[in-house]
């Protein structure tokens, strides 16, 4: 008897309306089950697969473990949470939706600072004159430490954000900034601007499997009818 299949899907959010649209639209229709408050959902006439609802964020990690078989969250997470993801994660297909930019921000007024060059020279000057770094605020630790290093940026400290991340400079947490952008409306709202050549990761929901469960799986009739289901527009 073969085992569920184990999806996970975003809890939350625009992203959680767009997963459960595009499994309307692929004949996967998920329903609500058991009381309002467990907020359990199942796919309908299909008792083979096991959706599990969890934060978006928390889905690569879940995925690497084996702790859910496939998922469904933004390239960028799942490159943030598993720097050595290829290992042990495959991706299945990219979705049509849930498309953003990790970008580099800064303040509007920074006339004179639109390339990594310019904010290279303003670092270096603001060490020199301090003996302080930049601070960049970010949720994205990894990838930005990683496209920093491979440009042989070094004048700047990353700073965690724990809130709103466009709101650091304003806060005086940060002098520049390293987000998730869709429209650019929030930067803007915000008075800050992209660097010209400050994008670090174009990011799209994605559909992700454990590598190991699709080896040991390749037979599975119901995982091969699914994944013909979700490949399918």
């Amino acid at each position: 008897m073969q085992s569920l299949i184990r999806i996970g899907i975003p809890s939350k959010g625009r992203l959680k309306s767009d997963v459960e649209k595009f499994f309307r639209t692929n004949s996967l229709e998920l329903i609500k089950n058991g009381l309002e408050r467990e907020y359990v959902l199942n796919f309908e006439n299909r008792k083979d697969i096991q959706p599990v609802l969890m934060n978006a964020s928390d889905i690569p990690l879940e995925v690497r473990k084996g702790n859910i078989d496939l998922g469904i969250t933004g390239k960028d997470l799942l490159y943030e949470k598993v720097t050595d993801w290829s290992k042990t994660i495959i991706e299945i297909r990219q979705l049509n939706f849930g498309f953003a930019n990790l970008v580099i921000a800064l303040p509007r007024f920074w006339v004179d600072v639109n390339t990594l060059d310019d904010l290279d020279d303003i670092a270096h000057f603001y060490r020199k004159k301090s003996s302080k770094r930049l601070k960049i605020a970010t949720k994205y630790q990894n990838l930005v430490r990683e496209f920093f290093v491979t440009r042989e940026l070094v004048d700047y400290q990353i700073v965690e954000s724990q809130g709103a991340t466009e709101g650091a400079i304003k806060n005086g947490l940060a002098d520049v900034i390293a987000d998730i952008t869709s429209t650019g409306e929030t930067l803007k709202q915000n008075n800050l601007k992209q660097l010209n050549d400050g994008l670090i990761l174009k990011s799209a929901a994605t559909i992700f499997a454990n590598k190991a469960y699709i080896e040991k799986n390749d037979n599975n009739g119901s995982l091969k009818d699914f994944l013909r289901l979700v490949g399918s527009d």
